[in-house]
């Protein structure tokens, strides 16, 4: 199974309100303070590097291309598949352009057990929480359980 979380919006995310909010919210659900996330802009896919602990990509497609009608489709990708960081800031970074947008997280590709896997939900059950290990706020905001 591939894991990705897509989110579908009406408006394309301005990438360095995306930046600034989703570095806050990692900065906050792992306790510490000395980490940025630096962006890099692609022609077709933006790439968010997590300081060394890994990056996620977020590739888009505007309504209209590809023969599409429809809203903002945005695709997000962990760099390292199967590691706890990288999995966290994908969800992470969903979860705020979603917020961000007023878009809708599509869970189809990504194995989410709670019931309510929407930006807020999944956002403020983990702020409220923090701080928090990578594996147990991806745990947390995978089942809604903590491990």
């Amino acid at each position: 199974m591939s894991v990705e979380i897509e989110v579908t919006c009406s408006q394309r995310p301005d990438p360095h309100t995306l930046t600034r909010v989703a570095g806050f919210a990692m900065r906050t659900i792992l306790g510490v303070s000395n980490v940025e996330v630096i962006f890099e802009e692609g022609e077709t896919d933006w790439t968010f590097h997590w300081g060394g602990g890994g990056h996620v990509v977020m590739f888009f497609t505007a309504p209209g291309e590809y023969g599409i009608d429809g809203p903002w489709y945005l695709n997000f990708n962990p760099g390292l598949r199967g590691r706890p960081v990288p999995e966290l800031f994908m969800i992470v970074l969903a979860a705020v352009a979603a917020l961000l947008t007023d878009g809708t997280l599509n869970d189809d590709n990504y194995p989410f057990e709670r019931p309510d896997p929407t930006a807020e939900a999944l956002l403020g059950e983990v702020l409220r929480e923090s701080p928090l290990e990578a594996e147990s706020a991806v745990h947390l905001l995978v089942t809604g359980r903590h491990p």
